[in-house]
Parts: structure tokens; sequence; C-alpha cells
């Protein structure tokens, strides 16, 4: 799915939220957000997601989607109430934000912001249809 203005499949912050959870549980330290990037790189990296994933197939995003909503529900339920609310409980978070704050955002948040990004690009796919 190409959304024109859409930074990037939602699907691939969800993936590297997941990657850097598991890595912080194996007792590694993950470059968050990325290796060489700072937070203050957000706007390249959200591009380098979105050329990572331009190209493909609707029902492969739709896939990752369905796939990643699911390990992120199943991490958010499996992760005791005081580890979801405690700033700064693992590393890889940072000082200010938690894992509810990561997952809400990479959840419900950005669902919301997407959905006018996915009627642009299914009303220029129905269009070009006629």
């Amino acid at each position: 799915m190409v959304c024109e203005g859409h930074t990037g499949p939602r699907v691939g912050w969800q993936g590297r939220i997941l990657r850097w959870h598991e890595a912080e549980q194996r007792g590694e330290t993950p470059a968050v957000p990325a290796p060489g990037l700072t937070w203050g790189d957000l706007k390249s990296f959200n591009e380098m997601i979105y050329q990572e994933h331009r190209r493909r197939s609707l029902k492969a995003v739709l896939l990752d989607y369905e796939v990643f909503h699911n390990r992120m529900i199943a991490l958010i339920e499996a992760t005791p109430d005081a580890d979801l609310v405690a700033v700064g409980r693992f590393k890889w978070m940072g000082p200010t934000w938690t894992l509810s704050d990561y997952c809400r955002a990479e959840t419900a948040s950005h669902y919301r912001w997407a959905r006018k990004w996915v009627r642009r690009w299914k009303r220029a796919q129905d269009q070009s249809e006629i």
C-alpha cells in the first residue's frame, strides 16, 4: 500500500517496538530509534520505513498489520501493570515515556492518524479503476 504523504506503514513502528522490547529481554541494548539516528531524526527515520515498505501489496501490509497488532496486544496483556506505567522501566524507552505510551502511540493513536491516509489512497485506487 502506498499512501502519498504518509510516512510509512505503522507495522514498521510496531515491529521496531516489539524488537526493541525483545532485545532488552535478551539483555541487549537496541539502537533506538535506529543505528546512527536520534529522535531528532524522526522525519528521516519515518522516510526510511516508508521506503522500506512502499512497494508492498495491500494484502501483505494488511497481513503484517494483523500479525503485529496481535503481537502488540499480547505484549500488553503479558506485561504487569507496574511495568506498563513505570517511566524508564525499560532502557530502550528513554527517561520520559512508559511502555503503555509506546503501545498507545503505535496502536490507537496511529490508527486514528493513518485513517485519513488510507482513505485517500483507497479513493485514488478506486478512481484509477474507472
